[in-house]
């Protein structure tokens, strides 16, 4: 996962929000399992030595990327993730906990528009996935920039038409990745805070992460990404690195 807007860009959003009264949330900083989130730009992954030298609990892994044609950043590389299914069953043999989640790619000028796109893209995700079992992590979609032609209300159209139709089917609430600056997009909501969908917040090279939606009603984060450039035996190349806010038991399928 990657923020795709500049830096000048998240100053403009995080400047729109504050004149607008929505101050982000403070959370503290995340002290428990350390995990990390891979994807197809990983290439081929040495699970056994993650799994024996980098002190990695859990894996969140890219099930799917849009809904196959939609993807506006690295286009090329759309729809189902190749290394899903080796990535699920080689980090779950070595004893990591793994989490399937999906990048959205969300579009929709109208609420019609928004509602098709988000189920087109749940159906490649659940397509991926199959099933849940035990043991593993909730499921996830990436909410971030670029959303192609959509206002507030289409995006928070977006968003509940997907976690719905994937709640169902999977029968576990999905966990929302974002930052302050791509949720800024949505009007800061706290509809889907609300309602009890955990919260993965991206924020880097900070001691503690901001919260979008009020601390996120007051719930705060489940997971922190906090770092894009980590790096890990077993993986080539950069990596995304997460810290849990609380405990691993509350966000895994029993």
């Amino acid at each position: 996962m990657r923020w795709t807007a500049t830096k000048k860009a998240v100053g403009v959003l995080a400047g729109v929000c504050l004149a607008a009264g929505l101050v982000p949330g403070s959370a503290s900083a995340g002290t428990k399992a350390m995990g990390i989130d891979v994807s197809r730009f990983q290439g081929p992954i040495d699970w056994p030595t993650v799994a024996t030298t980098g002190g990695i609990r859990f894996a969140f892994v890219q099930a799917s990327r849009g809904s196959g044609a939609d993807c506006t950043v690295k286009p090329a590389q759309c729809g189902a993730d190749p290394f899903f299914a080796t990535n699920r069953v080689a980090a779950e043999s070595n004893g990591i906990r793994v989490g399937a989640y999906h990048r959205a790619f969300a579009a929709g000028g109208t609420t019609t528009d928004a509602r098709a796109d988000a189920i087109a893209e749940a159906d490649v995700f659940l397509g991926a996935v199959g099933s849940l079992q035990s043991g593993e992590l909730v499921p996830v979609v990436d909410v971030e920039t670029p959303f192609s032609g959509m206002t507030a209300t289409t995006l928070r159209t977006w968003i509940r038409v997907w976690v719905k139709k994937v709640n169902k089917r999977l029968g576990r609430k999905p966990m929302i990745y974002t930052n302050t600056s791509s949720w800024g997009a949505t009007g800061n909501t706290l509809e889907f805070a609300k309602a009890k969908y955990p919260l993965w917040v991206a924020q880097w090279g900070v001691s503690r992460p901001s919260v979008p939606a009020s601390n996120w009603a007051g719930h705060g984060y489940s997971v922190w990404q906090y770092s894009s450039s980590g790096t890990v035996a077993g993986i080539s190349g950069n990596v995304d690195q997460d810290r849990l806010g609380t405990g691993l038991a509350k966000i895994t399928v029993r």
